[in-house]
């Protein structure tokens, strides 16, 4: 990246639409922008309508200049809001390329606005995450990233560990004078508040790639529960086949799901018999060798999936639940439209009918609070793996620091200094090139 460059890019999608973004920014971004019309420029951090010349058509735009080095870049900065028209949008940003400008790189943008100061590491990282969230907990979760919430959690205990670091290396430079900067019972004090602090910090986030999973559901219950019908009623489409006769599902089926907050995989699997009425069955029989696969291959979806939904058929006066392999999420009646008799009110579960629609957007909620958590800002401060393996270095530096506080100054200080560079990495401030590629290559062009 060669910051005496100006650089151009699209920073919205080039699709019809209202209008197109088009940015410009570097040392020549502002004289660019004053080659394309005859009209003033708006001034610093504002905006004005003008008449653009590109192939000697004239046509309105929005300009708006901000200035270095309050800008997203720290840069000269212009943006032109054209009009939504993909070739015009396109005639222009050849023009500017014509004139010198160059087609920024993934993610250069961005690059350029940490390089500047503008943002740290983190914030970054909270920009690319917006950018590829793809549910509200994600959403939520990257725009803390991108508010700089990670940095402001890891920052009082970087402080308090240069703090350590300091009076140690004070320590060793004044070591023929008769003075103790920091006793090791203060030593080993301050290493483990800084450790509680890392862990705390780790129990109260959670990882990008657990967000970015797809939860999955398991609905379970006996033969002709209603399985299959409550899954073609939540997927919106006929994905399983629906009969009265007991049986019908003999493999695991699934569908997606999508619910206010995002999207989860709903699993039908083969009806659960009881054990006695398994155990009643011939040995010997094809037949009950199937349903023995079958009882297999769904007692295995239920292990593994994300949430367990027990289904009751409500028509059905056996309250015993068929042996399954972990207790429910949730528990559904089925087929309330054909209840005959009052429910227990002590009894927590949801009625509803996928016929006539009752009880249907009780259940996408009470889904979506399982996928999801209860509330919207139930959304943890979510790390990626790279912040992950920076705090976990960290606490095993700060884990021998506490083992070395009692020996030698020089091998405390450079444990608590491997802790240190560690944190560091987290917003930035100690960054390899290859970690910042890979950070800024996971952007769109113009971002």
């Amino acid at each position: 990246m060669n910051s005496e460059d100006t650089i151009a890019a699209f920073s919205s999608p080039v699709a019809p639409a209202a209008r197109i973004i088009l940015r410009i920014s570097g040392p020549g971004a502002i004289e660019l922008a004053g080659r394309l019309t005859d009209e003033s420029l708006p001034g610093p951090s504002s905006a004005a309508r003008v008449s653009l010349s590109v192939n000697e058509l004239k046509f309105p735009a929005w300009i708006y200049l901000f200035g270095a080095p309050r800008s997203y870049t720290g840069e000269n900065l212009v943006e032109f809001h054209l009009p939504g028209n993909p070739l015009l949008a396109q005639m222009t940003l050849q023009c500017l390329l014509r004139f010198g400008a160059r087609l920024a790189d993934a993610g250069e943008f961005t690059a350029r606005a940490y390089f500047n100061g503008r943002i740290d590491l983190t914030e970054a990282e909270g920009i690319a995450a917006t950018i590829h969230a793809s549910n509200q907990q994600e959403l939520s979760a990257a725009r803390q990233l991108m508010a700089g919430e990670l940095s402001r959690r890891v920052e009082p205990i970087i402080e308090d560990v240069a703090q350590t670091l300091a009076l140690v290396e004070a320590g060793i430079d004044f070591s023929d004078e008769d003075v103790s900067f920091l006793s090791p019972q203060h030593a080993s004090e301050r290493i483990s508040k800084a450790d509680r602090a890392l862990e705390d910090l780790l129990r109260d986030s959670a990882r990008f790639e657990r967000l970015s999973h797809e939860p999955t559901f398991v609905l379970m219950g006996r033969p002709n529960a209603g399985k299959s019908t409550l899954l073609n009623a939540l997927a919106g489409h006929e994905r399983a086949i629906v009969s009265p006769i007991a049986g019908t599902t003999r493999d695991v089926l699934s569908a997606p799901i999508t619910l206010a907050r995002g999207v989860i995989r709903l699993i039908d699997v083969a009806g659960i018999e009881h054990a006695d009425e398994l155990s009643e069955q011939l040995a010997d029989d094809p037949q009950t060798h199937i349903n023995h696969q079958m009882q297999e291959h769904a007692r295995r979806a239920a292990q593994t999936a994300d949430r367990l939904i027990l289904l009751r058929d409500i028509t059905q006066h056996d309250d015993t639940d068929p042996f399954v392999p972990r207790s429910p999420d949730l528990v559904v009646l089925t087929k309330g439209d054909l209840a005959n008799s009052k429910l227990d009110p002590r009894q927590s579960y949801l009625v509803v009918s996928a016929r006539t629609g009752a009880g249907m957007n009780e259940l996408r909620a009470a889904l979506d609070d399982l996928a999801f958590g209860a509330t919207a800002s139930s959304a943890k401060l979510a790390l990626n793996a790279r912040h992950v393996q920076s705090i976990e270095e960290a606490r095993t530096a700060l884990a021998q620091a506490s083992n070395e506080a009692t020996a030698t100054p020089e091998l405390l200080a450079m444990e608590l200094r491997e802790a240190l560079d560690a944190l560091g990495r987290i917003a930035g401030r100690v960054t390899p090139d290859d970690v910042l590629g890979r950070v800024f290559s996971t952007f769109c062009i113009g971002k």
